[in-house]
């Protein structure tokens, strides 16, 4: 039994999508859209509330279990060069900010929603279209659904991976930290303590730390990055005081108690020198391959596009560990356009694969509860 996906519909909700401004936490209007483009559709929606005005969105179709959801983020990061809200097509390819992160996915979504809504198959079970807020932020869209007591079965959260499967990715930690020194002549620097000194100092052991774990054989090694720097005001003077943001990675088996413990412990003795806070951390992702979310995905590329996936692992971080570590459940990362183009100065998708991501996720579902 065969469905019809709407080609035409998929290329004006991407680019409607694209042009609609949603840097996190400014979801709003997105929303909005999105709510009043899937009732028109003749599907029901719900609002999930995450905080104040902003929330999820919930589409189901179907009933009972077991219940297989596709989820992708609506927000995006800010504006970057090229990357604004205002979408262009040419040769076949799509521009703008948030074109491959993520709303090619959840318009790929959509129409397979759409396709699967208006044909005459039966569904064994429930299709859940999750679309969440805060993803780029601090992560609580999928994770304050779950708290407060959202349920699935298995989950496929969009994002762009060049249409390969991606079972396992890295978990993160985001780190503030502030260091503490003494002001002093830059002519006689000896006379003071140096902040911005003993931020290098710092950072480094804590890299060391942190990184103290085997590599993964698909992710690689647990990294640190220091992504931002801050302190000082003039060349002459002894700087005393220093903010830092890091950037931790966590690879499988690791786990975010045995990273926090390991911060905790460096920090321990150094009271009155520095200060941290964690203002992001997520656990790794790794779903089984023998999950049979994954031989649907699998089989469902296959038919696509004539050949098997190729099973990658990601660097990043996504909400389908929420689903992972929140419910215990089966979770996979799968969509159109490429990792590379993500937070990039020039986003952009390839039309050709949002067209078949939509079918591929329809084929999943159906396989799954058709």
């Amino acid at each position: 039994m065969s469905i019809e996906f709407d080609d035409e519909y998929l290329i004006k909700l991407l680019t409607d999508l694209v042009n609609i401004p949603s840097v996190f936490p400014g979801e709003k209007d997105v929303m909005l859209f999105l709510e009043r483009e899937l009732e028109h559709l003749g599907v029901r929606t719900q609002r999930l509330p995450v905080e104040g005005d902003r929330f999820n969105s919930l589409t189901r179709l179907g009933s009972g279990s077991p219940v297989f959801c596709l989820n992708a983020h609506s927000d995006t990061m800010p504006p970057n060069g090229k990357s604004i809200p205002q979408a262009r097509i040419e040769g076949g390819i799509v521009y703008g900010l948030g074109a491959a992160d993520d709303k090619a996915s959840i318009a790929a979504m959509i129409t397979a929603v759409k396709a699967i809504a208006e044909s005459s198959v039966p569904l064994n079970g429930t299709l859940d279209l999750l679309i969440s807020v805060d993803e780029e932020g601090d992560a609580r869209g999928v994770r304050t659904a779950i708290k407060h007591g959202y349920r699935c079965d298995m989950a496929v959260t969009g994002e762009p991976t060049s249409l390969e499967i991606v079972p396992t990715h890295c978990g993160l930690v985001f780190l503030d930290i502030v260091t503490h020194g003494k002001s002093a002549h830059g002519c006689h620097p000896s006379e003071g303590i140096n902040a911005i000194d003993r931020m290098y100092e710092l950072v480094a052991g804590l890299r060391a730390a942190v990184t103290d774990f085997p590599a993964h054989p698909l992710v690689g090694p647990p990294t640190l990055n220091l992504g931002i720097m801050k302190g000082g005001d003039r060349p002459n003077r002894v700087p005393d005081r220093c903010e830092a943001s890091v950037d931790i990675r966590l690879v499988p088996p690791m786990t975010l108690g045995q990273v926090l413990a390991k911060i905790e412990n460096y920090f321990a003795d150094r009271h009155g020198e520095v200060e941290y806070r964690v203002t992001k951390q997520g656990q790794p992702l790794d779903t089984p391959l023998d999950s049979p979310l994954v031989r649907a995905l699998t089989e469902a590329v296959e038919t696509m596009l004539g050949r098997t996936p190729r099973i990658a692992s990601w660097r990043g971080w996504t909400e389908a560990e929420s689903f992972r570590t929140g419910l215990g459940i089966d979770a996979v990362v799968f969509g159109p356009g490429a990792l590379v183009q993500a937070h990039s100065a020039d986003e952009f998708v390839e039309l050709e694969q949002v067209h078949r991501a939509a079918r591929i996720y329809a084929d999943a579902v159906l396989s799954t509860l058709g």
